[in-house]
């Protein structure tokens, strides 16, 4: 009865399914006619049409078997293929290992074996038995005496049916309440879904139920890979959710009750309580609803657009406040609130709403509070917000955070500036910063936009009411534009803390300074961190200066120039001096040759030296030059004088050190000639002509 009124509801839907993506031309399949029996075909490429009987077929990678009206297909082998079972066709004891078995509208498909592969069923199947792979039943679809093994599938879409369904242990139920009826036994006893009513339901290794908008599911078991799904408007009480299942729900449900690792808990008439998520589970709360005393463990999920209080979240756990994303429907809620979250080695973004005292903790522990989002105010911190063990906390932008305590105590704050096309800094304001050996660091935002230009470049300016402790503060300056980064405490300011800086311009005119801190008071002590306490900006290197009334400036520090503009000095300096060492070579031959008879000659003559070269500007280098140089000459004499003509070339290396440290070196490859006359009377000229490369690598600090 079922099986019949499963055969008018379902041709259109496999025909789009099949005839256009798998369907070859029909003039390259063969027929069994009817009356006809085939037995042994293997179908590998192939199409076979079958009106009348075929046994003991295999189906291979690219073959297809169509099962036509009165057709019979018997102890068919699918490997890969496909087999189409279509109206009034049947297919018995059919051993399914990969492919496709499709039963359409009004077909059959007794006794099946699945080992791997899917068998989809728009008509009936009877008796399978699924070890391994899928058998999903359609609309209208129905299977009878299914027998589910571990590692196999069931699924039961809206509007199919499952009879007597014997679920193994370990065997995995796919459903939602709008199945038109399935019923059966598990390793808990009897279960049944009907009329929107789920009952009993185990869900494991990959199983699921979804429980739609005024439906009911009563005594479900959420065991590992199992989830259960309830939708707004849903209700399921008698949840046993065990370690490793998952539950997905919103607290628009009607109801959601049960018990889990904590003890009990509960979703209903809006409110949340003492939820526990983990293994990829997730809850959202919707606006004007609260979750209450929610822990997130194991990778689960929560949304909140409403309030929630005390949650935790932790073991690489996701929160997101003020924002909620379903099925890629993306919402945001200024009326979000959190409050006393404590996160430990888990993340939470804030996108919109508050979030009042909230500690992070653990070194994958993340608070960050994302940029204002359109149309939206800025997301708000108040109370306090306590930083730990190595945790991170990010805020992006004008977020307001302005009645916000925080705390930062061996972890690091990245304060990220929005970049705009205006000059505009960042203005961040907080109630009071402590530090104890944390880092605060000012950056620009990680993104390359066109319309922005460098000199639009947007910098942070922190306001606090008060700052102690200890710590770093890593801030930018363009010392050319007159831009930085700004620390600015209205209040009283006590603590060690030192000033990182790096340059983001050109190199800035003379006499350039700009005041990175300004407090209210206190005997607070800032001092540049960067190596040496100085920053290479331009030619010259600048430090930090107090100014003696609560301020600090960048300013140039006019004794010395920068180690990189000492590397230009010296490297230009060294290579005269090779240019020199090796002519000296030269000249040294023609001094020695001189008012000596010979026709002609090799020579070769070393060079090791050692240079010490200092300057008031700090411009100081050692060089060490070791090298070879090779020639051959002849002389020619005459009544009363005689020359000598000869060609020579050279390598020589220099190890240079420099006095600001770094290094470099030089290698010479030198090639040249050189002549000389000398009269009897003792007049003589020299000359040589020489060319040299000289690759240079330096290494400044």
């Amino acid at each position: 009865m079922h099986q019949s009124g499963s055969v008018s509801l379902c041709r259109s839907a496999i025909s789009v399914l099949v005839a256009t993506a798998l369907y070859s031309p029909i003039a390259l399949a063969s027929t069994v006619e009817y009356g006809e029996t085939v037995d042994g075909v293997v179908l590998e490429k192939d199409i076979q049409l079958v009106y009348g009987t075929a046994n003991n077929t295999k189906i291979n990678p690219g073959g297809e078997q169509h099962i036509k009206e009165f057709g019979i297909s018997s102890n068919t082998e699918i490997n890969g293929g496909y087999q189409y079972i279509e109206m009034n066709g049947t297919a018995e004891y059919s051993v399914l290992n990969d492919g496709y078995q499709i039963v359409q509208m009004g077909g059959a498909a007794n006794q099946t074996t699945l080992n791997n592969g899917v068998l989809q069923v728009y008509g009936a199947a009877n008796e399978p038995t699924i070890k391994g792979g899928r058998l999903i039943i359609e609309k209208d679809g129905i299977t009878v005496f299914a027998a589910i093994e571990k590692g196999g599938l069931l699924e039961v879409k809206e509007g199919g049916l499952a009879f007597a369904v014997d679920q193994k242990a370990g065997g995995a139920i796919k459903t939602t309440t709008r199945a038109m009826e399935v019923f059966g036994t598990n390793r808990l006893g009897q279960f049944d879904i009907k009329d929107g009513i789920a009952n009993n339901m185990l869900l494991e290794n990959g199983g699921s139920l979804r429980v739609e908008e005024n439906d009911f599911a009563y005594n479900t078991t959420v065991d590992s890979g199992g989830l259960l799904e309830v939708m707004d408007g849903g209700t399921a009480t008698g949840v046993d959710k065990k370690a490793g299942g998952k539950l997905i729900v919103s607290t628009n449900a009607l109801e959601v009750s049960g018990t889990n690792s904590k003890g009990q808990f509960s979703i209903k008439d809006g409110v949340s309580k003492n939820y526990e998520l983990d293994d990829g589970s997730g809850l959202i709360v919707m606006e004007d609803t609260q979750a209450i005393d929610t822990i997130l463990d194991e990778h689960a999920t929560m949304q909140s657009l409403g309030k929630d209080t005390g949650t935790r979240v932790q073991a690489n756990a996701v929160y997101d406040l003020g924002r909620s994303d379903q099925n890629g429907s993306i919402t945001y809620s200024s009326k979000a609130i959190s409050e006393n979250m404590v996160i430990n080695n888990g993340r939470a973004n804030v996108w919109a709403g508050t979030m009042v005292n909230v500690s992070v903790r653990g070194n994958d522990g993340i608070l960050e509070v994302m940029k204002p989002q359109i149309n939206y105010a800025p997301a708000m911190l108040v109370g306090k917000v306590v930083v730990s063990e190595g945790a991170s906390f990010r805020t992006h932008g004008a977020v307001d955070t302005s009645k916000a305590d925080v705390s930062l105590e061996n972890s690091a704050w990245t304060i990220i500036a929005d970049i705009t096309t205006t000059n505009q800094n960042t203005r961040l304001n907080l109630a009071n910063l402590a530090m104890s050996g944390a880092n605060v660091i000012m950056m620009a935002e990680p993104v390359t936009r066109s319309s922005v230009t460098a000199s639009a470049e947007n910098f942070t300016t922190l306001t606090t009411n008060t700052l102690s402790g200890n710590g770093n503060f890593y801030m930018r300056t363009d010392m050319a534009n007159h831009q930085s980064d700004q620390l600015n405490v209205t209040g009283q300011a006590t603590g060690d803390f030192k000033i990182f800086v790096t340059d983001t311009g050109a190199s800035p005119a003379a006499g350039d300074s700009l005041t990175l801190v300004t407090t209210g008071g206190g005997d607070a002590a800032f001092t540049l961190g960067n190596a040496g306490g100085v920053v290479d900006i331009g030619t010259y290197e600048y430090t930090l200066l107090d100014n003696g009334n609560h301020s600090w400036s960048l300013a140039e520090n006019r004794a010395q120039i920068t180690p990189s503009t000492t590397d230009v000095l010296n490297m230009a300096a060294v290579q005269p001096l090779v240019f020199d060492a090796e002519l000296d070579t030269v000249r040294e031959r023609l001094g020695s040759v001189k008012g000596v008879n010979y026709d002609t000659a090799m020579w070769s003559s070393a060079i090791n030296t050692r240079n010490n070269v200092t300057t008031d500007a700090g411009a100081g280098f050692e060089q060490t030059l070791t090298g070879l140089t090779l020639g051959i000459d002849s002389r020619f004499s005459r009544e009363e004088s005689s020359t000598i003509r000869g060609l020579f070339f050279g390598y020589s290396h220099s190890d240079i050190g420099f006095d600001r440290g770094g290094k470099g070196n030089i290698d010479s490859y030198t090639l040249g000639a050189y002549a000389g006359w000398e009269h009897q009377n003792g007049a003589y000229v020299d000359g040589v002509v020489k060319v040299d490369r000289l690759p240079t690598l330096s290494m400044a600090r």
